[in-house]
């Protein structure tokens, strides 16, 4: 597949917009303990640690049908990977690691309303390791096949295929 300067334009804005989504602002250093623990449970992190109501996804929003949004950045991510068989001649750029990165914050968010039997956390750790640069390639190629499999999984707990 060719990439073009304007689709990698594209891409790249993409992924800025929801990487600068994904950040939110450091509490002042000169905020008292109480005024930084408000501020970060309206940002959406719990005083236990936990995300709360954030927002990891361009564009969503607490009330979205979670199988729907973790569908579509399955679907998203599916877009720049080799059709199945072809593991092994993936190319792993931004593009690639980025999208997994972005199903990560879907998964994130939707994630504990998703069915029971959807593999959750299986998929997760392995986009964890897949989106990450420093990731061996001689580890991707087996990575992807499970994660292939783990996917597929999550997509028959919401009932596509």
């Amino acid at each position: 597949m060719t990439r073009t300067p304007l689709r990698t334009a594209l891409v790249v804005s993409a992924l800025a917009v929801g990487l600068s989504a994904c950040q939110s602002p450091s509490p002042r250093p000169s905020a008292s303990p109480a005024a930084v623990s408000s501020a970060s449970t309206a940002s959406g992190t719990t005083a236990s640690g936990t995300t709360g109501g954030a927002v990891y996804v361009t564009g969503a929003k607490a009330g979205d049908d979670p199988c729907a949004r973790v569908v579509s950045a399955i679907g998203y991510l599916e877009l720049s990977l080799l059709p199945a068989g072809q593991e092994d001649t993936q190319h792993w750029d931004g593009d690639v690691r980025g999208r997994f990165g972005y199903l990560r914050g879907a998964l994130a968010m939707y994630g504990p309303h998703l069915p029971a039997s959807a593999p959750v956390a299986t998929v997760d750790g392995l986009a964890e390791t897949l989106s990450r640069a420093d990731t061996a390639g001689s580890r991707r190629t087996e990575l992807l096949r499970r994660y292939r499999k783990a996917s597929a999984a999550v997509l028959t707990a919401c009932g596509r295929s």
